[in-house]
Protein backbone atom coordinates (compact mmCIF):
# COMPACT_ATOMS: atom_id res chain seq x y z
CA UNK A 1 0.00 0.00 0.00
CA UNK A 2 3.34 2.12 0.92
CA UNK A 3 4.21 2.15 -2.77
CA UNK A 4 0.71 2.88 -4.11
CA UNK A 5 1.00 6.32 -2.26
CA UNK A 6 4.82 7.06 -3.71
CA UNK A 7 3.86 5.85 -7.36
CA UNK A 8 -0.01 7.97 -7.03
CA UNK A 9 2.26 11.36 -6.56
CA UNK A 10 4.18 10.94 -9.79
CA UNK A 11 1.57 9.82 -11.89
CA UNK A 12 -0.49 12.68 -11.42
CA UNK A 13 2.47 15.15 -11.72
CA UNK A 14 2.77 13.25 -15.48
CA UNK A 15 -0.69 13.73 -16.02
CA UNK A 16 -1.11 17.22 -15.31
CA UNK A 17 1.89 17.62 -17.37
CA UNK A 18 0.73 15.79 -20.56
CA UNK A 19 -2.37 18.07 -20.01
CA UNK A 20 -0.42 21.49 -19.68
CA UNK A 21 1.76 20.79 -23.02
CA UNK A 22 -1.61 19.80 -24.65
CA UNK A 23 -2.99 22.90 -23.73
CA UNK A 24 0.33 25.01 -24.63
CA UNK A 25 -0.19 23.86 -27.66
CA UNK A 26 -3.96 23.62 -28.72
CA UNK A 27 -4.50 26.32 -31.48
CA UNK A 28 -1.79 25.46 -33.85
CA UNK A 29 -3.01 24.74 -37.00
CA UNK A 30 -2.18 21.41 -38.64
CA UNK A 31 0.91 22.82 -40.31
CA UNK A 32 4.63 22.91 -40.84
CA UNK A 33 7.41 26.01 -41.03
CA UNK A 34 6.92 27.57 -43.99
CA UNK A 35 9.96 26.36 -47.09
CA UNK A 36 10.27 30.40 -46.85
CA UNK A 37 9.19 33.03 -44.68
CA UNK A 38 9.12 36.48 -45.92
CA UNK A 39 11.61 38.90 -44.43
CA UNK A 40 9.54 42.57 -44.24
CA UNK A 41 11.34 45.60 -44.41
CA UNK A 42 9.46 49.01 -44.05
CA UNK A 43 8.50 49.01 -47.94
CA UNK A 44 7.14 45.64 -48.01
CA UNK A 45 5.64 46.25 -44.39
CA UNK A 46 3.77 49.84 -45.85
CA UNK A 47 2.46 47.98 -48.89
CA UNK A 48 0.67 45.39 -46.73
CA UNK A 49 -1.29 47.50 -45.07
CA UNK A 50 -2.02 49.86 -47.36
CA UNK A 51 -3.83 46.45 -48.78
CA UNK A 52 -5.10 45.76 -45.52
CA UNK A 53 -7.61 49.00 -45.86
CA UNK A 54 -10.74 47.89 -44.72
CA UNK A 55 -9.90 45.32 -42.40
CA UNK A 56 -8.17 45.32 -38.75
CA UNK A 57 -4.31 44.30 -38.52
CA UNK A 58 -2.79 43.20 -35.55
CA UNK A 59 0.59 43.24 -35.67
CA UNK A 60 2.85 41.23 -32.80
CA UNK A 61 6.27 42.11 -32.67
CA UNK A 62 7.84 38.66 -30.61
CA UNK A 63 11.04 36.16 -30.60
CA UNK A 64 11.62 32.55 -30.23
CA UNK A 65 13.80 33.11 -27.29
CA UNK A 66 11.00 35.33 -25.55
CA UNK A 67 8.93 33.56 -23.01
CA UNK A 68 6.25 35.70 -22.79
CA UNK A 69 5.70 35.70 -26.92
CA UNK A 70 4.77 31.99 -26.75
CA UNK A 71 2.46 32.90 -24.04
CA UNK A 72 0.97 35.59 -27.03
CA UNK A 73 0.73 32.82 -29.89
CA UNK A 74 -1.97 30.98 -28.59
CA UNK A 75 -3.64 34.08 -27.75
CA UNK A 76 -3.39 35.79 -31.46
CA UNK A 77 -4.64 32.36 -32.21
CA UNK A 78 -7.90 32.54 -31.08
CA UNK A 79 -8.51 35.54 -32.16
CA UNK A 80 -7.21 34.58 -35.78
CA UNK A 81 -9.83 31.55 -35.18
CA UNK A 82 -12.54 34.20 -34.10
CA UNK A 83 -12.57 36.45 -36.98
CA UNK A 84 -12.19 35.93 -40.87
CA UNK A 85 -9.59 37.14 -42.64
CA UNK A 86 -11.68 39.74 -44.61
CA UNK A 87 -11.98 41.42 -41.52
CA UNK A 88 -8.62 40.91 -39.08
CA UNK A 89 -5.44 40.30 -40.06
CA UNK A 90 -2.94 39.21 -37.93
CA UNK A 91 0.62 39.19 -38.35
CA UNK A 92 3.36 38.17 -36.20
CA UNK A 93 6.42 39.89 -36.88
CA UNK A 94 9.75 37.87 -35.66
CA UNK A 95 13.11 39.84 -34.54
CA UNK A 96 15.07 36.89 -34.54
CA UNK A 97 18.40 36.96 -36.66
CA UNK A 98 17.91 34.30 -38.98
CA UNK A 99 15.77 32.32 -41.38
CA UNK A 100 16.89 29.17 -39.92
CA UNK A 101 15.85 30.11 -35.99
CA UNK A 102 12.29 30.94 -37.36
CA UNK A 103 11.93 27.67 -39.12
CA UNK A 104 13.11 25.24 -36.54
CA UNK A 105 10.89 26.78 -33.85
CA UNK A 106 7.88 26.47 -36.38
CA UNK A 107 9.12 23.02 -36.84
CA UNK A 108 8.34 22.17 -33.26
CA UNK A 109 5.49 24.71 -32.64
CA UNK A 110 3.75 25.21 -36.08
CA UNK A 111 0.65 28.09 -35.83
CA UNK A 112 -2.16 29.24 -38.01
CA UNK A 113 -0.93 33.10 -37.79
CA UNK A 114 1.20 34.83 -40.82
CA UNK A 115 4.43 34.58 -39.41
CA UNK A 116 7.24 36.98 -40.86
CA UNK A 117 11.19 38.22 -40.22
CA UNK A 118 11.93 41.59 -39.78
CA UNK A 119 14.78 43.75 -40.91
CA UNK A 120 16.08 45.65 -38.25
CA UNK A 121 14.72 49.15 -39.08
CA UNK A 122 11.06 48.05 -38.70
CA UNK A 123 10.86 47.66 -35.15
CA UNK A 124 13.16 51.21 -34.79
CA UNK A 125 10.17 52.44 -36.85
CA UNK A 126 7.48 51.01 -34.63
CA UNK A 127 9.24 52.10 -31.50
CA UNK A 128 9.46 48.87 -30.10
CA UNK A 129 11.71 48.47 -27.10
CA UNK A 130 10.41 45.54 -25.64
CA UNK A 131 8.57 42.05 -26.98
CA UNK A 132 6.44 40.91 -27.46
CA UNK A 133 4.77 44.77 -28.32
CA UNK A 134 1.18 44.63 -29.39
CA UNK A 135 -0.39 47.21 -32.22
CA UNK A 136 -3.79 46.75 -33.81
CA UNK A 137 -4.62 49.30 -36.26
CA UNK A 138 -7.90 50.07 -37.24
CA UNK A 139 -9.84 49.77 -41.17
CA UNK A 140 -8.23 53.22 -41.74
CA UNK A 141 -4.58 51.86 -40.86
CA UNK A 142 -4.61 54.55 -37.61
CA UNK A 143 -3.20 52.94 -34.13
CA UNK A 144 -5.76 52.18 -32.08
CA UNK A 145 -3.73 50.16 -29.49
CA UNK A 146 -0.28 49.70 -28.89
CA UNK A 147 1.54 48.34 -25.83
CA UNK A 148 3.95 45.92 -24.76
CA UNK A 149 3.32 42.81 -23.07
CA UNK A 150 1.12 40.01 -22.90
CA UNK A 151 -2.82 40.65 -22.91
CA UNK A 152 -5.20 38.01 -22.00
CA UNK A 153 -8.03 36.90 -25.32
CA UNK A 154 -10.74 38.48 -23.34
CA UNK A 155 -8.87 41.89 -23.25
CA UNK A 156 -7.55 42.07 -27.35
CA UNK A 157 -11.21 40.46 -28.17
CA UNK A 158 -13.05 43.89 -26.85
CA UNK A 159 -10.95 46.14 -28.31
CA UNK A 160 -11.22 43.95 -31.47
CA UNK A 161 -15.00 43.69 -31.90
CA UNK A 162 -15.09 47.39 -31.56
CA UNK A 163 -13.02 47.96 -34.04
CA UNK A 164 -13.93 45.66 -36.23
CA UNK A 165 -18.06 46.68 -36.34
CA UNK A 166 -17.52 50.36 -36.59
Amino acid sequence: MKACFKILPAALLALLCLGFLAACSSGAGPGKAPEKLETLDMPALEKHFASNKGKVTLVMFWATWCPACKTEIPVLEQLRAKYPKEKLDVMAISVDDTEQVMGEFLMTRPTTLDVYLSKAEVGSEFGVKSIPALYILDKNGQVAFNSAGVYPFEMLDSVISQLVKD
